[in-house]
């Protein structure tokens, strides 16, 4: 399962220096032969250039040597010999065979030159691949004695050749059983550096070298999904029975990753309770089916002390994206799986997400497609200042959805609410981390600062024509019922009414949410509040729908 790495492996320089050896024996081999004045005049043919022959086959079996010192070490049970691999075993074979049926049988030292194409198979291939050619050089040997010795028996033969097939037969074995046990030694060394110790899936430091390898030979026709998985509430887990439990619990997963992904691809450990699996050529809806396998059987299983836990059992969230539908690189894809599993866990936990920008659904061309990407661009950046509004978007927008679908409001207009409910925090961009994040009461100053952003969110959001009606429902999304809010200090009826769902949906959210400056409230402190502060705040119509929402939510009748 190992990628073969020179850096952290260092067996290249091995395999180099073997393949130079080779070279360097093969080099003076032919070099003495080429030089050889006593040789070529005895084997001197009128359309065979010998010398000629020795030189061009010297370059050719040079050149094939470098090629072979640059490719990496072949592992074990690898893909089959390549035409290059041959080759450069099969040459010297072909040379020896040559010499000695121009030599004849008058020089029988020559016959030694057999041993050069036994020990560069057996060394380079192992031992099996050692004994092939041993058998083969072995059959050359026996040719060329019954054809330069007709006059022998066949005993004769073989008992005049047997030490030389002996010698020929314990060098394939010896040479190739130190390179299969070698490259038996490098796997093992291989496979400890790739996998995760306590859950035996591949290490966070594999899944990223292959997921780069994977992604470049994937297409349009080859998509490659990404499933990012985290353990949920594994901390409150930890807490409750002690990292031991808990590490059963990762090795647990580990082994159903293994049984449910399969064949269809690889499962890795990202890091804590992180989980990632790699599918190739399978698109985002094969992504999602696989990912609700996942999440359906790990709440089935019956950890210990599950029934401790928020929901009585031990859950997984997952997110998928999909290359290249989503992302354009690895990296981007790790980062929208990681999206799409943020999402899941910030809405509800438990749950699969398919990554999904509502972005994508704009119809837009030429510079508003420009424009969009900028402001795409300006979400990610507050995201980055405050990892805490991304989750708070997504969820004001499915809050401010469901409200809108029980009133009166039209398709289009829930289109529209979509947008501004998204990016109605994107004036905030304008807002430096101390204001955003500080724990203790504002200043007057730093008030006023805040106060701006549904402005300078309208502003930036009426850029793009597609958008521009959602410009006023930002605008007015902090306006108070009787009045008393910002920045226009309007009332009642005449704040639109998208604008006063997000208001009641921002601030639900806003209480149930823990902040950097503030604690959570439970739900039912939460509707509480929102009952006491309907008359002066809130639209209490709207007030008593969303209530009826969140209880049903609450005991599953939603």
């Amino acid at each position: 399962m190992g990628l073969y790495d020179s850096k952290n492996m260092g067996q290249k320089n091995l395999y180099d220096y073997i393949a130079s050896t080779h070279m360097f024996s093969i080099l003076l081999m032919f070099l003495s032969l080429i030089v050889s004045k006593q040789f070529f005049a005895d084997n001197v043919h009128p359309l065979f250039n010998i010398r000629m022959f020795f030189f061009i086959g010297s370059v050719v079996l040079t050149a094939v040597t470098l090629y072979n010192a640059k490719k990496p070490v072949p592992l074990h049970n690898e893909t089959p010999l390549s035409f290059i691999d041959i080759l450069y075993s099969g040459f010297p074979l072909l040379v020896g065979a040559i010499i000695l049926f121009i030599i004849g049988d008058d020089k029988n030292y020559t016959k030694v030159i057999l041993l050069v194409p036994v020990i560069i198979t057996a060394s380079t291939f192992g031992k099996k691949s050692g004994l092939l050619m041993t058998t083969a050089a072995a059959v050359i040997l026996l040719i060329h004695s019954a054809v330069f010795s007709v006059e022998m028996s066949f005993a004769f033969i073989i008992e005049s050749n047997l030490i030389l097939i002996c010698v020929m037969y314990i060098l394939g074995w010896f040479i190739g059983g130190i390179r299969d046990l070698e490259r038996l030694q490098r796997q093992q060394l291989i496979d400890m550096a790739n996998t995760d110790v306590l859950t035996g899936l591949s290490n966070h430091r594999y899944f990223q070298e292959k997921l780069k390898l994977l992604v470049q030979s994937s297409s349009e026709k080859q998509p490659l999904s990404l499933i990012f998985l985290d353990i949920d509430h594994f901390k409150q887990y930890n807490d409750s029975f002690g990292h031991i439990a808990g590490d059963r619990v990762l090795a647990s997963l580990g082994r159903m990753l293994t049984m449910i992904v399969g064949d269809a691809g690889f499962a890795a450990r990202y890091g804590g309770e992180e989980f990632v699996v790699v599918l190739p050529n399978c698109d985002g809806r094969k992504a999602a089916i696989l990912g609700e396998n996942i999440r359906a059987q790990v709440s089935e299983e019956p950890f210990k002390g599950q029934e401790y836990q928020p929901e009585s059992k031990v859950t997984v969230s997952c997110g998928i994206a999909t290359y290249p539908t989503h992302a354009q690189s690895a990296q981007d894809l790790i980062k929208l799986a990681d999206k799409a599993l943020y999402r899941a866990k910030n809405l509800s936990k438990n749950k699969v997400e398919l990554y999904y920008s509502i972005f994508d659904s704009l119809d837009v061309k030429g510079d508003e497609k420009e424009l969009v990407n900028s402001i795409r661009t300006l979400v990610s950046v507050i995201n980055g200042k405050d990892r805490y509004t991304y989750g708070h978007s997504e969820r004001v927008m499915g809050y401010a959805v469901n409200l809108a679908e029980k009133t009166s409001v039209t398709k289009e207009e829930i289109y529209l609410l979509r947008y501004a409910a998204f990016l109605h925090d994107i004036g905030k961009i304008e807002i430096g981390r101390a204001i955003l994040n500080k724990q203790g009461k504002l200043t007057d100053e730093e008030w006023h600062i805040l106060q701006q952003h549904p402005k300078w969110g309208s502003d930036i959001v009426k850029s793009v024509k597609t958008l521009e009606p959602a410009a006023e429902v930002i605008f007015y999304h902090h306006e108070n019922y009787d009045g008393s809010g910002y920045p226009q200090g309007i009332s009642g009826q005449d704040i639109p009414l998208l604008s006063r769902i997000i208001r009641i949906v921002d601030s639900y959210d806003a209480m149930i949410t823990n902040r950097p400056y503030k604690g959570s409230l439970s739900k039912e402190e939460a509707i509480s509040e929102l009952i006491r502060c309907s008359p002066s705040m809130f639209d209490p119509d709207l007030v008593k729908i969303f209530i009826d929402i969140i209880k049903g939510q609450s005991s599953g009748a939603v």
